[in-house]
């Protein structure tokens, strides 16, 4: 006689719920990996030309900050050439500020007065000169001292612009301002006064000592080595004419005719010489 099954037990019964629990979670899972992986695959493209278009965009980024680096090392360039103006500026406010100590009168006027200088040389300019000039007889006069200036003028420049040209002309005079910028006291003041004729303004300097100096100056000159691009140029020489305070003037104009007059003596005497003012009373 066949058995009836057993009744299953309650345990048995709530195992076998929780396990069709779990399946059915597990079909649910699955359904929504299914949905997952379909928005997945239909979205695949756009993903792909997201990451194309973030790919492009940063080397767009990378383009611009190259670019960017590149403008900024520019801009360093141009700070520094900026600098070094501003330095040369600097300078020439300080050599106006000691040569005005005494004078506090025209700081002012020098620096908002900015054409002080010839463009050519860079020496001080015929109007600075001037000026230059009054001050210090005005000071020496003050204070009882010497004061001395030479007035120089390139032999033969005409014939030598003649000869190589302007350009070679504005070489020799840059060269010769330079020498002469190298060659005196920061106190001291080298100017341009006219074409090729140079002015020093020596306070405090003796004629003895304006004399040596002037050898000095020179002899320098005779030795320079002068060429423009491509091409050595032949030495010149120059002629100097000095004279000093109080003995051949106690104006700026005695003492500059003082000056210009010796200065034509020495060309009258052929030239690549120093004669002093003194000189032409024997």
């Amino acid at each position: 006689m066949q058995q009836e099954p057993r009744p299953l037990s309650a345990e048995l019964l709530l195992e076998i719920e929780t396990l069709h629990q779990e399946l059915e979670l597990l079909k649910r899972e699955k359904l929504d990996l299914e949905i997952l992986l379909e928005t997945t695959t239909v979205h695949a493209d756009l993903v792909e030309a997201q990451l194309y278009e973030s790919n492009q965009q940063m080397q767009l980024e990378i383009r611009d900050r190259k670019v960017a680096e590149a403008k900024l090392k520019a801009s360093e360039v141009q700070l520094k050439v900026l600098l070094e103006t501003v330095n040369q500026a600097n300078n020439d406010l300080k050599i106006i500020l000691e040569t005005t100590t005494t004078h506090g009168d025209f700081i002012e006027e020098y620096t908002h007065n900015l054409s002080i200088r010839d463009p050519l040389t860079g020496l001080f300019n015929r109007r600075y000169q001037e000026k230059s000039l009054e001050r210090h007889l005005k000071y020496a006069q003050e204070h009882q001292q010497v004061l001395s200036i030479i007035m120089s003028d390139i032999d033969y420049f005409k014939n030598f612009n003649d000869k190589w040209g302007h350009q070679a002309g504005d070489v020799i005079l840059q060269e010769i301002s330079k020498f002469l910028m190298q060659n005196i006291r920061q106190s001291d003041v080298a100017c341009r006064y006219g074409g090729e004729e140079l002015m020093l303004i020596l306070p405090g300097t003796s004629l003895e000592e304006a004399k040596s100096l002037g050898e000095q100056l020179r002899l320098g000159i005779q030795n320079l080595s002068l060429e423009k691009p491509n091409q050595f140029l032949e030495k010149v020489t120059i002629s100097l004419g000095i004279a000093s305070f109080p003995e051949h003037g106690l104006s700026s104009l005695e003492i500059t005719q003082s000056a210009d007059a010796a200065l034509y003596r020495a060309k009258a005497k052929g030239r690549n010489c120093v004669i002093t003012a003194r000189e032409l009373l024997v």
